[in-house]
């Protein structure tokens, strides 16, 4: 009778670690899929990716609570960027990496890094920072239900990340 046991117990752990593998991989997928939406222009979808109580914290660039709130800031958000350089075309492209996730039951929380390029007519910026998540499953599916951003720097691509060491006089 303990070979059942056993056999039993070792079946349960690996559809645990079988779901657990899944959850991490859709969790990827999800946070992929944001930045997919941007780069191909489809701002007016993102808001899909969000639980229905979602919070989105982009510091400086504004927040926004509920589905329907972070639908309207994604879509409002390349007038946002290009406020500045009114008139000129615009280029967003997004690039994620380093995405971690701990998944708990119905709930996870994820860091990721990303490389950011913003192309105007004339000029382009580079952008870096991190996301923060957190994620929910709702009828079987994992959505954002929050992502706080944190800038390390917005640059002119021309300037680069050199940093201006003083002169030293002898």
């Amino acid at each position: 009778m303990p070979q059942q046991t056993e056999l039993a117990d070792l079946v349960k752990s690996l559809v645990e670690r079988v779901q657990a593998l899944e959850d991490v991989r859709e969790l990827h997928s999800l946070r992929a899929e944001l930045p997919r939406r941007i780069n191909d222009g489809h701002w007016d979808r993102v808001g899909e990716l969000f639980s229905a109580d979602a919070h989105l914290d982009y510091q400086h660039l504004g927040q926004a609570a509920g589905r329907p709130a972070i639908q309207e800031y994604f879509s409002s958000l390349p007038g946002l960027i290009q406020q500045d350089k009114p008139g000129s075309r615009l280029l967003v492209k997004q690039f994620v990496h380093g995405h971690d996730v701990q998944v708990s039951g119905d709930g996870a929380t994820g860091v990721s890094f990303f490389e950011e390029r913003v192309v105007f007519d004339d000029e382009s910026a580079m952008v870096a920072g991190k996301f923060s998540d957190t994620y929910v499953r709702e009828e079987g599916r994992w959505l954002f239900s929050r992502i706080e951003l944190n800038l390390y720097w917005v640059l002119p691509h021309h300037e680069g990340l050199v940093r201006k060491i003083p002169s030293v006089t002898g």
